[in-house]
């Protein structure tokens, strides 16, 4: 589970950013609005894009775990705690989401994490 955990966690990136772009009318109306300053004051478009540029933050968090697997052979527990910090309030605010995605993947690293650190007690 410690190397498939990021993967996952990077799968759901991918499945954001195609939910983002596939579901999304902004995409095109900002770019015949000419970018720059196309977004503010428009409520649609800025869910739209701050949805999309979450995908970032996601990535980036299963790019990094990814790594530091690689590097260190254990999942860090934080991975665990950000997805559940992102998923929990997601969940009650808006419960037609991802968040269950998010909160299956954190619960699943913390526990991972936990394995791995006591492992590592073990041979140590």
């Amino acid at each position: 589970m410690t190397r498939i955990i990021p993967r996952l966690v990077i799968g759901l990136t991918a499945v954001h950013f195609a939910v983002a772009l596939i579901a999304s009318s902004t995409y095109g109306d900002v770019a015949r609005d000419g970018f720059w300053n196309a977004v503010p004051g428009r409520p649609q478009r800025e869910y739209e894009m701050w949805f999309f540029l979450a995908g970032f933050g996601l990535l980036a968090l299963g790019t990094m775990s990814q790594r530091i697997v690689r590097e260190t052979g254990r999942l860090p527990a934080q991975l665990g705690w950000y997805l559940l910090a992102i998923g929990l309030p997601l969940q009650i605010l808006y419960p037609v989401s991802g968040a269950p995605g998010l909160i299956v993947l954190g619960v699943l690293a913390l526990v991972t994490a936990r394995r791995d650190s006591a492992g590592s007690a073990e041979r140590g």
